[in-house]
């Protein structure tokens, strides 16, 4: 049975289509558009998704592209369904099509039209399923397989919420013999670069600098927020060897950064800790997020810049990567 993500303010209009969709059809909901999108990040199920052309905080078009602009193909070809009034959707749709969406929903339409719409996605959901879990075994080493710069915007950056990036920690791990890593960054003396800069800019600079960080992840990794000047990535890596060398390489370009706020150079330092399976045991995945949190107190204690797996630490180098002055 294929999953339908429904994307709608309007608690009448959910409850209707999952009416419609009972029996055919997972449902799963969300109230924004910025929700949706992390859902479907971290939600390798999800097979089609609903979406009002006027939700919050990522309009149904925007939502659309992120999803045809994305490297996945697992998103960029999710099958798309406005639903709206009639004359809604006559202005939206013009715009939309150049984007592809596989079809609309008008409000009030019946289940027999509903469901003869969304059948293409009742054929292909567990083949795709399978393609997906074949694409994901296929990441293996994760982290080491990519490099580069990013040149889309943060809100790209596909960033997750601390209560979704939870979840993914426990999602990926959940299986016994699931390997993997977990690595957790973060800048060195925040609580004063917020105070020199504003907690604005400063979770501007962290923001951004993720995003050059998240372009060097492989399709399989997922990275997000943990608490302020903090953010974690969860990469089917099981090697500690290859994400210490990852994040030494991080922390050097955090280092040799050079970043400017009113003109007024501002300099970075991250420190960086990692646990992963099998090389740690075979920890559940909030155990090995705790681990690498206790060993990023470890690097942190050793100096600034500091990176640490296995329990030895390593000094932060330099390396040429500027950062978006800001």
């Amino acid at each position: 049975m294929g999953k339908v993500l429904l994307v709608h303010p309007s608690k009448v209009v959910r409850a209707t289509l999952a009416r419609h969709l009972a029996g055919e059809f997972d449902v799963v909901e969300a109230l924004d558009g910025d929700s949706a999108w992390q859902t479907l990040v971290l939600d390798h199920d999800v097979a089609a998704v609903i979406a009002g052309p006027d939700v919050p905080r990522l309009k149904g078009v925007d939502l659309l592209e992120r999803l045809r602009r994305s490297k996945l193909k697992r998103l960029k070809l999710l099958p798309f369904y406005f639903v709206g009034s009639e004359t809604r959707l006559a202005e939206v749709l013009p715009e939309a099509e150049k984007l592809g969406p596989n079809g609309s929903i008008v409000n009030g339409m019946d289940k027999t039209a509903i469901l003869a719409l969304l059948a293409p996605v009742r054929g292909t959901a567990a083949a795709a399923r399978g393609e997906q879990e074949d694409a994901r075994s296929e990441q293996g080493a994760g982290l080491p397989l990519r490099s580069g710069r990013g040149g889309a915007g943060f809100r790209d950056a596909g960033l997750l919420s601390p209560a979704l990036l939870a979840a993914g920690v426990e999602r990926i791990f959940a299986h016994p013999g699931a390997q993997g890593s977990v690595l957790v960054f973060e800048v060195d003396a925040y609580a004063a670069l917020e105070a020199a800069v504003g907690k604005g800019v400063a979770a501007r600079i962290t923001e951004r600098f993720a995003l050059l960080v998240r372009a060097k992840l492989s399709a399989g990794d997922i990275i997000g927020h943990y608490r302020p000047g903090c953010f974690v990535i969860v990469t089917r890596c099981h090697r500690l060897d290859q994400c210490a060398a990852f994040a030494d390489r991080v922390a050097r370009s955090a280092a040799a950064a050079r970043i400017a706020v009113h003109g007024q150079p501002v300099r970075l330092s991250l420190s960086a800790a990692a646990a992963g399976r099998p090389e740690d045991g075979g920890l559940a995945g909030t155990a090995l997020l705790q681990l690498a949190l206790a060993r990023l107190a470890e690097a942190r204690a050793a100096g600034a810049g500091q990176v640490r797996v296995h329990g030895a630490g390593r000094p932060a180098a330099q390396m040429s990567v500027d950062s978006p002055r800001l």
